[in-house]
């Protein structure tokens, strides 16, 4: 690629040789409370939101969740493919750890175990499994979910209604460059690197030369997502000394092609736009809540009635502390 140059076909918005006529497209969206009593359903909310962006990414639905864990509580999401595969994570996760919660979603299990160990570690021991198993996700904080579909296939599996906690962020992808499964589904974490997920709506050009760069210096990846090169690159950022801002603002140099991605921690979360914003996200703020989608009229829907909303700019970087 020339020096300087970005290129951003195959984002672009009016792209349609190959999917019978329909657009490329993901959608991001989601609701933040800056307060814990804030006294709102907040899985509701979220639910409602991305049902109104279920159009723009009908593949799959996931969301992640933030929890106020104090203890040694760690979240794990773990994807497989063979039948029958889930009862067997979830033993091995009561072996390493004593298992407090555990759904099987028949293709990605959820669970929630006391375990003072190394991530990696865990990570090592449930991949060893079977070769279709992966850990996508563990966290102190952040709990991911996945499943196939819309958002109503994944509330049946795991009840995100009844989620009543400060922040869910989630994503309605549009499969473009990888497979239709759960490893694929985001939202994505940096594997074994806890509490940093990432919902990315785009398309990295430069995604394998990345790959190739991030693959040499030691970092695993799970996916032929290319999404998932997004929080790779932030932890590395991070592990080099750079601040979570400062790690995003370099993404959007480092990565080619267009894209508008959601980044959340254990204490932050972000929105970040490509040069050319050409993926939408319009967010609507009061001194309450936060609430962002690719769609403003699923705020409208999901949210409030009566709502102004804005959208970043090309190139922008917005944050809030949790």
């Amino acid at each position: 690629m020339l020096a300087g140059r970005r290129f951003c076909g195959a984002c672009s918005l009016n792209r349609t040789p190959n999917y019978q006529g329909r657009k490329i497209m993901c959608g991001v969206g989601g609701i933040y409370f800056k307060t814990a009593d804030h006294g709102a359903k907040t899985g509701e909310i979220a639910y409602r939101i991305l049902d109104g962006i279920f159009r723009r990414g009908p593949d799959s639905t996931g969301v992640a969740l933030w929890h106020a864990n104090k203890g040694d509580l760690l979240y794990v999401g773990t994807n497989y493919e063979t039948p029958g595969a889930g009862t067997a994570i979830i033993e091995a996760l009561n072996r390493v750890g004593t298992v407090k919660q555990a759904t099987d979603g028949m293709g990605y299990v959820r669970a929630a175990i006391s375990y003072s160990g190394s991530e990696q570690d865990l990570v090592n021991t449930i991949d060893a499994l079977d070769p279709t198993i992966t850990v996508g996700s563990v966290g102190h904080h952040l709990e991911v979910l996945k499943h196939m579909g819309g958002v109503a296939n994944l509330d049946d599996k795991f009840d995100l209604k009844s989620y009543n906690g400060r922040l869910a962020m989630g994503l309605t992808r549009y499969a473009t460059e990888s497979n239709i499964d759960f490893t694929n589904a985001q939202p994505l974490m940096a594997r074994a690197n806890t509490d940093l997920a990432i919902m990315h709506n785009g398309h990295i050009t430069n995604y394998h030369h990345l790959r190739s760069h991030y693959a040499l210096k030691g970092y695993q990846f799970a996916t032929q997502n290319d999404s998932e090169v997004i929080p790779i690159m932030l932890i590395d950022e991070m592990s080099e000394g750079a601040s979570f801002e400062d790690a995003l603002h370099i993404s959007i140099e480092k990565l080619d092609g267009c894209f508008t991605y959601i980044a959340v921690t254990e204490d932050r979360f972000a929105v970040v736009k490509d040069p050319y914003a050409a993926k939408p996200a319009v967010i609507a703020e009061t001194d309450e809540l936060v609430a962002l989608s690719s769609d403003p009229q699923s705020l409208r829907e999901g949210v409030l009635t009566d709502i102004e909303v804005w959208e970043p700019g090309a190139g922008e970087v917005h944050i809030w502390q949790m």
